[in-house]
């Protein structure tokens, strides 16, 4: 008799208790877009290849959304258009509708989301509805604004409360929690007369230059779809660099403006706390150094209207923490009877940043000297690295409690690699005083330094790197420093792009820009961090993607940066 093996059933792996949560909070996110305006074939998020794959092709995004004939004619132009000015010029005189304009950037999200996956929370219908609303009001004044905003979609990065909307911050515990009250920023946004139609991703923990969490995934860039689109306000910076937006707010910590705004070659404010309002919402971690809000856009005249307006409705009426500090025109000018002097920052010493990167520093440098203006260097390494350190010690005070809790709603793990603090970094109230005694007194050092130079702003990169591939970052080896440092002073800066990395000119062995590709073949990494910067360069990945110079204006110098800022636009373009 022959003898009979049993064999095992075969073992079905346990799904996480939270997925299920997940799976239907993005199925719901499909159900909000419209089948008419969905592709076909929406492309799958990009992973890191194999060491023996070939390269993968770009998707071509742009190219994607305008053949897609989803949009019409006339809603690609209007979509395509940078300057708010513009189009709010066109909705006061009646020559566009709120419904109409409403309907052309919800399509346009719409697809930005199926190709980038850059949104959170889609309400077209409820921004439809309101842009009805405004268009009626609109024809019952005789044709009088509803506010300096009226009738234009304005996107809202994942990270200020919608009332009846989900503000999740990329964290599976907070779906289905939908807010009870609207941000300061949104109910401002709505009273200047904005139509609010969609928030964007971020990471979770909102804690890296990427935009990845469990609940809507991983948001790619919307130029390389190789390539993050930056974190935390990764989401906006993709829609609107897909042109799915034409004004977005975002925050800022470390960064998270500023970082997105230069992968997508946009313009940005990261302004002092207190000049936007945003109040935060309990379920948001409070840290030593605060966030603050700011806008992002393509063109620099969309980013002044919109500090303009905000200021001009005076939000400190509505937002305690804002303080009552009106556009100053006349300091958003450049100097009618001199030149400018400003300092400028090749190489903080601590990450040197990639060839494209210096090289855009050094073609703005040539720019700003050949036309008269005064660029003196700025010392960096110490004070710099000082502070950065003193940043992050402020940033992981709390030890990680606060994404412990948000984690251990539901169960859902810390994304691999993520840095949130452990018990060793979370201070006692003795020692954060310490900390803040600390940072004061680095501060007035700083500030001491800034006065006496006389400066009118101080120009540096914004990330030593041009991108990276989604997952392949190692969280402990970025360098925030060169955006980190001014959250930790509280110093306003602005984005203005200038460049795109080349092939040719970039690469390495070239010899078109000589010093420049020489110094980084010869370079010996100075760190851990310099080592991952040094090595993940790769000029054929990252070819083509625009490169952006940081404006830094000091304590309340959004004015300033924004002078300088039209300077470089016009030296540049």
């Amino acid at each position: 008799m022959t003898q009979t093996t049993l064999l095992s059933p075969p073992t079905i792996p346990t799904i996480p208790t939270w997925k299920p949560t997940v799976y239907a909070k993005r199925q719901a996110q499909l159900a909000a877009i419209p089948e008419a305006w969905r592709l076909p074939h929406p492309p799958a998020t990009p992973t890191p290849p194999k060491q023996d794959q070939d390269q993968e092709q770009d998707q071509d995004t742009l190219t994607t959304i305008r053949t897609s004939g989803i949009l019409t004619a006339q809603e690609l132009a209007w979509t395509e258009t940078a300057d708010t000015t513009v189009l709010l010029g066109a909705l006061a005189s009646g020559e566009i509708t709120s419904v109409q304009l409403t309907t052309a950037f919800c399509k346009r999200a719409a697809l930005a989301q199926q190709l980038t996956k850059c949104l959170t929370e889609i309400f077209f219908d409820r921004a439809l509805a309101r842009a009805r609303w405004l268009d009626a009001e609109f024809a019952r004044t005789g044709g009088r604004p509803r506010g300096p905003l009226h009738g234009l979609p304005v996107s809202i990065k994942d990270r200020f409360d919608l009332e009846g909307v989900d503000t999740t911050v990329g964290w599976v515990g907070l779906i289905n929690k939908p807010a009870q009250k609207s941000s300061s920023i949104a109910r401002l946004l709505e009273s200047m007369g904005a139509v609010l139609y969609v928030k964007t991703n971020v990471p979770q923990s909102l804690m890296m230059s990427d935009s990845y969490n469990h609940v809507f995934g991983q948001s790619i860039n919307a130029f390389n779809s190789r390539l993050i689109s930056g974190g935390s306000s990764g989401g906006e910076g993709a829609l609107i660099g897909t042109r799915g937006s034409v004004l977005g707010i975002g925050t800022d910590i470390g960064g998270s403006i500023r970082i997105p705004a230069n992968l997508q070659g946009l313009y940005s404010v990261c302004p002092s706390r207190g000049r936007v309002p945003w109040d935060c919402s309990f379920m948001h971690q409070h840290y030593m150094v605060p966030p603050v809000a700011g806008p992002m856009a393509r063109s620099l005249a969309s980013i002044e209207h919109f500090m303009v307006a905000l200021l001009a409705s005076e939000p400190w009426t509505l937002d305690p923490g804002c303080i009552p500090i009106p556009w100053r025109a006349e300091l958003a000018q450049p100097p009618a009877h001199r030149k400018l002097r400003v300092a400028i920052i090749h190489d903080d010493g601590v990450v040197k940043p990639q060839p494209p990167i210096a090289r855009a520093m050094r073609e703005v440098e040539r720019k700003l000297v050949d036309a008269g203006h005064e660029v003196i260097p700025w010392p960096a390494t110490a004070l710099h690295k000082e502070g950065t350190a003193l940043w992050t010690k402020a940033i992981l005070a709390d030890g990680g409690q606060h994404c412990r809790y948000l984690c251990d709603i539901v169960g859902e793990p810390l994304i691999e690699g993520m840095v949130v603090g452990t018990a060793e970094d979370e201070l006692s109230v003795e020692e954060r005083e310490k900390l803040e005694e600390t940072k004061y007194t680095y501060q007035e050092t700083y500030l001491s330094h800034w006065t006496t130079s006389g400066i009118d702003a101080l120009l540096m990169p914004v990330t030593p790197w041009v991108g990276y591939r989604p997952k392949s970052w190692v969280v402990s080896a970025q360098w925030l420093g060169y955006t980190a440092l001014w959250n930790l002073l509280d110093y306003a800066a602005v984005t203005v792009p200038v460049t795109c990395a080349d092939a040719g000119v970039d690469h390495p062995e070239s010899n078109s820009d000589s010093e420049i590709n020489r110094a980084w073949r010869e370079h010996v990494p100075r760190n851990e961090s310099d080592r991952f910067n040094y090595l993940q360069y790769d000029i054929d990945l990252v070819k083509d993607m625009p490169v952006t110079v940081q404006v830094v204006g000091g304590k309340f110098g959004e004015e300033k940066a924004v002078a300088v800022a039209k300077v470089l636009d016009e030296l540049l373009r």
